[in-house]
């Protein structure tokens, strides 16, 4: 996978757990892009909410297409994670940019979470998300880069 042409990118949850998980067919893609593109200048954030949904796959039961990972373990690979992935938090702009999002669109559900994960991007000036399924933000206001 080449890496983008751009220097700052949101890492979407499906990155994390392909990373975690051997068996994805993902999971050394993921890994290179965690393991190798900061040194090649590009800087790597997430979301505390793409953190919030990393544990709950990592921790949800196997049967249940979760990794099912201990909770501990799951805090272990979250803190290897910020080792090279800066946390970005959700700001009253990043409220600010979901809002106008929403008042936009005719979102519903669980796509408010993809949303809000936009918003977050967006309210740090973060253009593009590293993500493996790039349809879940096809219609919203930030470009993506596929893992592939």
């Amino acid at each position: 996978m080449t890496p983008p042409r751009l220097s700052r990118v949101l890492v979407d949850t499906n990155v994390l757990v392909s990373a975690t998980d051997a068996s994805r067919a993902q999971n050394l893609v993921a890994l290179a892009a965690l393991e190798e593109w900061p040194s090649q200048g590009i800087r790597l954030y997430t979301s505390t909410q793409v953190l919030r949904e990393y544990l709950v796959v990592a921790t949800r039961p196997t049967a249940a297409n979760g990794l099912g990972l201990t909770l501990g373990d799951a805090l272990i690979n979250v803190s290897q994670f910020t080792r090279v992935v800066q946390v970005l938090p959700d700001t009253h702009k990043t409220w600010e940019e979901l809002w106008a999002i929403l008042s936009t669109s005719t979102l519903t559900g669980t796509r408010i979470h993809d949303a809000n994960i936009a918003a977050c991007a967006r309210a740090h000036g973060i253009e593009t998300i590293l993500t493996a399924n790039t349809a879940d933000f096809a219609d919203l206001p930030v470009a993506t880069e596929e893992l592939a």
